[in-house]
């Protein structure tokens, strides 16, 4: 790695703010043909990437300019939703057509947003099984993720991040905060939860995880908190034990091959067949002497199209996969496809899930509405900011319980020779403790 762009970028402890939260100065240390700019916001009920557009294009064009010149790319394409027209009359309006900024227009299906499917999408490349965009010479980034950089320029680290808060909620909205703001105070800020039953999710009602409200903060990867009530059918799934996901394939699975059939990742011709897994259940539980044989689990991406869309009888592949995916790492064994040059299912485009018909599915589509980009301005007392915010190890704690810190300081770094990220505190404030997970800060004035 060289050059002052990556060292700044890399000194803002900048990571994909959209996904798993990839260290970004990693990322860009690359030459491709195709830097692609994830505006798709795929899954239901999220309004950063469109709020940041509308309201900040400036600053995403000057990440999008410093991006494409670390890596070179010979085309720049946003990838953004046709329905988001105040999104793209933004982008269209600001001249970011002059800078050689391409418009790709996605049609509204999940999961657009995807980097395999947002890679064949544009390119008609697919990426190898296993793979990552950039072996067909593509990098993919977030629209806060260019935010960010555009900050790490002027020598500002991630300190914040925006979340759209919706769901039961009198007032959603879209917000700037603090990273390590507790999700509770967020929520109240949107007046509060609307029914007396709900449970929280970090993410979107398709691959948001399942939090404790009362102890969770926000992290650099959250995009979405969604708050929805104990009988949504996204709740009921995520709270039921494998143990009764493992039973009820063993005894109920229908053999339809629906889950297979729109699984994104079998239609773009990778070997995996969730319908092939379930039939295999009924022989019984997966024994640790034949578990290799289901290493195809590493393939799954994880979008839960298989078990909260397609399956007609309520069972859940994606658990079992994510379950046989757990049993494999604890036996060291490795992800061994790595197959290329694959063709995309014929019927693929006549297979793709309308996100219209999803949040039906979901229960989820009474929530769809308007949520304005807002500055969070209400206290926290303390913020809780988490060592591990991103893909690799755990950044490793710089100061003392008791220091005095300012908004921006290096709390965290990364360890030596590792793949990681820097954390800085995101106010100014007291460090009130270190623990293995995070540092808590309580604000100088609470």
């Amino acid at each position: 790695m060289a050059g002052p762009e990556l060292e700044a970028i890399k000194n803002a402890g900048i990571v994909g703010a959209g996904g798993a939260g990839f260290p970004t100065h990693v990322k860009l240390d690359a030459s491709v043909d195709m830097l692609i700019i994830n505006a798709a916001e795929c899954e239901p009920l999220i309004d950063v990437d469109k709020q940041l557009l509308e309201h900040h294009f400036g600053k995403v064009l000057e990440g999008i300019k410093i991006a494409s010149g670390l890596v070179k790319a010979k085309e720049v394409v946003m990838a953004v939703k046709s329905k988001n027209k105040s999104a793209i009359e933004a982008v269209e309006g600001s001249g970011g057509g002059r800078d050689g900024l391409k418009l790709f227009k996605l049609e509204d299906f999940y999961p657009a947003g995807d980097e395999q499917v947002l890679v064949y999408e544009v390119t008609g490349k697919i990426v190898p099984e296993g793979g990552i965009p950039l072996q067909v010479g593509v990098v993919v980034i977030n629209v806060e993720t260019l935010f960010n950089i555009a900050n790490a320029a002027g020598g500002k680290s991630v300190t914040d991040k925006f979340v759209t808060v919706n769901g039961e909620v009198s007032k959603p909205l879209t917000l700037k905060v603090p990273v390590g703001t507790p999700v509770k105070k967020l929520i109240e800020f949107c007046g509060d939860a609307t029914v007396d039953d709900y449970s929280v999710l970090d993410g979107g009602p398709m691959m948001g995880k399942l939090i404790d409200v009362e102890d969770h903060a926000v992290k650099k990867t959250t995009k979405s908190i969604l708050v929805l009530p104990e009988d949504n059918v996204v709740i009921e799934n995520r709270k039921r034990a494998i143990s009764a996901d493992l039973k009820r394939a063993q005894a109920v699975c229908l053999s339809c091959r629906l889950c297979t059939d729109l699984c994104p990742r079998y239609l773009l011709g990778h070997d995996l067949f969730p319908d092939d897994m379930m039939k295999r259940m009924y022989l019984g539980k997966i024994t640790d002497e034949d578990i290799s044989n289901y290493d195809f689990a590493y393939l799954c991406c994880d979008c839960g199209l298989c078990e909260l869309y397609s399956c007609v009888v309520d069972l859940s592949a994606r658990s079992l996969l994510g379950h046989i995916k757990e049993r494999l790492a604890e036996k060291n064994i490795k992800n061994p496809h790595n197959r290329s040059g694959l063709e995309a299912n014929l019927f693929r485009n006549f297979r793709r899930v309308p996100t219209e018909r999803l949040k039906k599915r979901l229960e989820v589509d009474k929530y769809v509405s308007p949520a304005p980009l807002s500055e969070y301005n209400a206290g926290a007392g303390e913020v809780k900011i988490y060592l591990l915010h991103h893909v690799g190890a755990r950044s490793v704690p710089v100061i003392e319980a008791g220091t005095s810190v300012s908004r921006g300081d290096l709390i965290a770094d990364i360890p030596d020779g590792k793949l990681g990220a820097r954390v800085h505190s995101s106010i100014d404030g007291i460090v009130k403790e270190i623990r293995d997970d995070s540092i808590i800060i309580g604000y100088n004035n609470e």
